[in-house]
Order: structure tokens, then C-alpha cells, then sequence
């Protein structure tokens, strides 16, 4: 039997959800014709949002916007916002499901930080430390952060500190490094090889938050061959449907970018690679 539900509170709800920071004001007739509803009785909708606090006038009078009152929920909300313990659900099921180590990373000025991982049950497998950090450009889960922050950050990045070199195979020449970014913020991932260590491969996805800025990356990453290139690219859709379940919980709108979308086909597989490298039993992206 389907719950009873008030109408007018879901209207009202509704109404608060028409605004965003592209829409921060908006006149009576924008809120009538958006909810389908009189304007008679969007106006008693706004009077009676307004008189609880949580909307206001604009100041020109034309309008309305949101009230300052709100921001004592977005205090609530954000002091019960453990990102890591969001993502443990699906950092369990991906590890589960690739039989390698996945990780959850933070942006922290420069660097990525590892926030929680679920290590693989092989012998052979990555175990990355909580709190170790690595630079954007060095893994799949940099990347994927880097990709989508600003123009600005990059040019300061690629400025200071320099795309340095941690291992012979990771990227330095920076036009190459912006048309990798070019692609990762394209398909909505990143993916690398011995950026970071020689016999890694990462797979990763952006992370964003309420304002569709991005905070973290999520990633699964393991050694080659086992690891493969092909077995990375089909791990693909399931990889963005956790990140996005994950941004969503941060208050990501279903309605962002393409990149937030539930994937439709699983990527294709790029040709498999023929070397095999060897690697040590632990740490690394």
C-alpha cells in the first residue's frame, strides 16, 4: 500500500528545489509555470515559505529567494557527512567484484589522500596506507580529480609543482599531460600505467559534491598483468555507477553534468598490452 503523503508539503518542498546558484531568484510566474500550478496558489505557497523562515523577498522585491535561515540545515547535514564511511559500501562490492584493492581518495591542495581502501584477497595486491599521499598527476585517482578542477588550478599546477616524474614511464610533457585530461573529463575516468609505481594499474572516477565541485576520486588498482588493461575497461561501468551513487550522497544533483549519468554501454577495451613488468607485493596506485 503506497504511504500517504501531504500535497502541499511536496509542493512546497518542490518550490525549494526549483532554486540553484543559476537560478537564485525567481518571480512568482517562474514558480507557477515550474510546478504547473495557479499563481494564486504559488503565492500562498511562497507567503507561507516565507513566513517559516526558509524563503525570503529579493530585494528588489520582484522575486524570491531562499532564506539565510536554510544554511542552519546545511550545518546539520554537513556535520553527519563521513565521505568515507559513504563510500565503504561500495568500496567492499568493488573490491569484491575486481578481486583488487580499491580506494577512496581526497583532495588535499597538491596531492590526493587515502581515506579508506579495501584491500584485494590475493597474495600479490596493493595495500596503500591511510594518509599517504600522491601527486595529482602521478595515478588514475589524481587524475580524475585534477581533470575536473579549474583551468586556473592546472595552469598553477603544471607551473608549481611541475609534472615531476616518480617513476621512467609517468608523464611529463605537458601538452601530452592536457590532452590525457582532455579525454578523462570527456568519458568521465581516468586511467594510468606505472604513473606511480612500476607494474600499476589504476582505474578512477571524480567524486563531486552539493556543488558539483569535485572533492575525491574513487578507483580500483592492481598489478599487471593480472590487472590488465582489458579487465580495467570493464570494471568501467560499474566503477562510474558507484561514483556517481557516491556524489549523489554528497548532494550532487541527478541533473549535473554528463559525467554524473548512470553509463549505457560498457567502455571498449583498448588493445591489450604484451609486456609484463614486475612488481613488488605492496603500496602504490
Amino acid at each position: 500500500m503506497a504511504t500517504k503523503t501531504l500535497q502541499s508539503l511536496e509542493r512546497g518542498l518542490d518550490l525549494l528545489f526549483l532554486f540553484s546558484a543559476e537560478k537564485p531568484i525567481l518571480s512568482l510566474e517562474d514558480i507557477s509555470q515550474a510546478l504547473d500550478l495557479p499563481e494564486s496558489t504559488a503565492y500562498r505557497l511562497a507567503a507561507t515559505l516565507c513566513k517559516k523562515g526558509v524563503l525570503a523577498r529579493s530585494a528588489t522585491g520582484k522575486g524570491y529567494e531562499l532564506h539565510a535561515g536554510l544554511l542552519r540545515l546545511l550545518s546539520a547535514v554537513r556535520s553527519r557527512l563521513d565521505i568515507a564511511g559513504i563510500a565503504l559500501p561500495s568500496l567492499e562490492t568493488l573490491a569484491r567484484e575486481s578481486g583488487e584493492t580499491s580506494q577512496l581518495c581526497l583532495l588535499h591542495g597538491n596531492e590526493v589522500v587515502c581515506a579508506e581502501a579495501v584491500c584485494s584477497t590475493n597474495t600479490i595486491r596493493f595495500m596503500p596506507e591511510k594518509g599517504r599521499a600522491v601527486p595529482l598527476h602521478t595515478s588514475a585517482l589524481g587524475r580524475a580529480v585534477l581533470a575536473f578542477l579549474p583551468q586556473t588550478f592546472l595552469a598553477r599546477y603544471l607551473r608549481r609543482p611541475g609534472l615531476q616524474a616518480v617513476t621512467p614511464y609517468t608523464v611529463t610533457d605537458p601538452r601530452k599531460f592536457q590532452t590525457i585530461l582532455a579525454q578523462i573529463r570527456s568519458q568521465g575516468w581516468a586511467i594510468s600505467f606505472q604513473q606511480n609505481l612500476v607494474g600499476a594499474r589504476g582505474l578512477a572516477v571524480p567524486v563531486f559534491d552539493h556543488e558539483e565541485r569535485v572533492v575525491a576520486s574513487l578507483g580500483i588498482s592492481g598489478p599487471h598483468p593480472r590487472f590488465s588493461d582489458r579487465r580495467a575497461h570493464s570494471l568501467v561501468p560499474s566503477l562510474l555507477r558507484h561514483g556517481r551513487s557516491i556524489s549523489l550522497a554528497l548532494g550532487a544533483s541527478p541533473g549535473a553534468p554528463r559525467f554524473l549519468a548512470p553509463p549505457r554501454h560498457s567502455a571498449k577495451p583498448a588493445p591489450a598490452r604484451t609486456r609484463t613488468v614486475r612488481i613488488s607485493s605492496d603500496g602504490g596506485r
